[in-house]
């Protein structure tokens, strides 16, 4: 049978039924009938007549009990009009194809108003602050605390120190016994922040122990005790501790129970949330200026003053919040970004000199050694935002500045331009952090250990 005949037929076909069923078919059970299509078999005795019905299940009984008792006077009208030899028999069948058409449109919209059609940057950009809750089981291990430590990463920045400052008024202000423990040499610019007064920096970790007795730890900005340096030893005689963290870095030991959240451009941030839900029945506690200011000193820092591709909606959101309470955001500005000690100036100029460039100036790297430290009177905390520098060079889109410890280990800080990942290389040293922003250990003299990164970098460029 010529296939192009059988379609011409199945056409003409569909379009009388159509007319006839518009036209002259009475019967008000079909007024509501639709024809789909028509699907004549191969020797165009049957044609099956494919429907749909604008209503609820009884009206498609309805309709299909009166399709068939007018079905000889279609068949009849149908071979007047078309003239053919033998009209088919006619075989009505229901048609949900439409319904499921449907349907399956509901399904892709809610699909798509949850975001599952987004990349993964369209599904950031849509974050709010809500979105971001803290873990009911963290909540209950700080409600239940009672004489806590609060403690954040050897050689903390902004956003380590804020956030532990933060915290500690928060669980305060809910009658705990607080202490935040630091180290000595802060960098510059955190000592200015409201409550530093109050941080133990004497290094004396073991004393302080056995007098608090502290019940709780919670690590801020940090997720493993190993990333405590010289107060490892202490915390690990802590039984109950908590972790509130924005990155997640391989190490020697695993990660503390609590709050690892990547999609947060702080740890201020998830600590702000902490402290909306952490009284009781989930009430916030209320957000001093003195909170607020401490939470923007880190939020600012670890967005580069907004400037890096961890800034978000939801991060101005946050500043908004937290300049409302009061903060002074020109002059947290001035105290932690971009702040230099003379020795950490002197510093610099040695760690200038050290900029070698790789793969055509993609690529540089940077180191400070103890030498260095020793000669200028700086403190490693004056190295705080070296990285950067490299990456400010034109034509540069991945900088890796290496710090010498006393163990013959170079603690290594990657950044890179969005687009790059610096994360893999990390990695690939048992290190971790976020795309453009990581850091690992590396043993080997300077000349080896820059040249393993050089590799490394050059082979990560995108």
């Amino acid at each position: 049978m010529d296939p192009y005949r059988t379609e011409k037929l199945n056409q003409a076909i569909l379009k009388v039924l159509g007319d006839v069923l518009q036209a002259d078919v009475k019967d008000p059970r079909v007024g509501f009938v639709t024809i789909n299509e028509v699907r004549l078999n191969r020797d165009h005795s049957v044609a099956e007549v494919m429907f749909s019905v604008l209503g609820d299940d009884q009206e498609r009984r309805d309709s299909f009990n009166g399709l068939k008792k007018a079905r000889g006077f279609l068949q009849s009208r149908l071979g007047r009009i078309l003239g053919v030899r033998q009209t088919p028999q006619l075989r009505f069948a229901y048609d949900d194809s439409v319904e499921r058409s449907l349907e399956l449109d509901t399904v892709l919209d809610d699909m798509a108003a949850r975001g599952e059609f987004l990349s993964e940057r369209e599904k950031m950009h849509r974050l709010s602050l809500s979105d971001l809750q803290a873990p009911t089981e963290l909540i209950d291990g700080l409600r239940a605390a009672e004489h806590v430590w609060v403690v954040p990463h050897f050689n903390p920045d902004p956003d380590a120190v804020g956030s532990a400052l933060a915290l500690a008024e928060a669980l305060e202000a809910l009658g705990k016994v607080v202490r935040v423990v630091a180290y000595r040499d802060p960098p510059p610019g955190v000592q200015e922040l409201p409550g530093f007064g109050m941080v133990d920096i004497d290094g004396e970790y073991e004393d302080l122990f056995a007098m608090d007795e502290p019940d709780t730890l919670v690590l801020v900005d940090c997720h493993r005790i190993d990333r405590s340096g010289p107060m490892e030893d202490t915390l690990d005689r802590f039984t109950n501790r908590w972790c509130i963290d924005h990155h997640l870095i391989s190490g020697r030991k695993g990660p503390e129970p609590g709050w690892v959240e990547a999609r947060a451009c702080s740890t201020c941030t998830l600590v702000h949330q902490v402290i909306a839900v952490l009284g009781d029945d989930g009430a916030g506690v209320p957000l001093t200026a003195d909170m607020a200011t401490n939470l923007y000193a880190g939020l600012l820092n670890d967005t580069g003053g907004f400037r890096f591709d961890n800034t978000l909606p939801f991060s101005f959101e946050l500043a908004r919040r937290l300049a409302e309470a009061g903060v002074d955001t020109a002059q947290v500005a001035a105290r932690t970004l971009h702040r230099q000690r003379p020795e950490g100036v002197a510093m610099l100029r040695h760690v200038l000199g050290t900029f070698s460039y790789h793969a055509g100036g993609q690529v540089v790297v940077a180191w400070a050694t103890r030498d260095m430290l020793a000669e200028t009177g700086a403190v490693v905390g004056d190295t705080e935002g070296f990285v950067n520098l490299g990456l400010a060079v034109d034509g540069v889109k991945m900088a890796a500045f290496m710090k010498e410890k006393d163990d013959g280990r170079w603690r290594v800080s990657l950044r890179c331009r969005p687009g790059g990942d610096v994360q893999q290389v990390a990695a690939r040293h048992g290190g971790g952090g976020h795309k453009q922003a990581a850091g690992c250990d590396l043993f080997g003299d300077a000349e080896d250990v820059v040249a393993q990164l050089a590799a490394d970098l050059t082979a990560a460029l995108p």
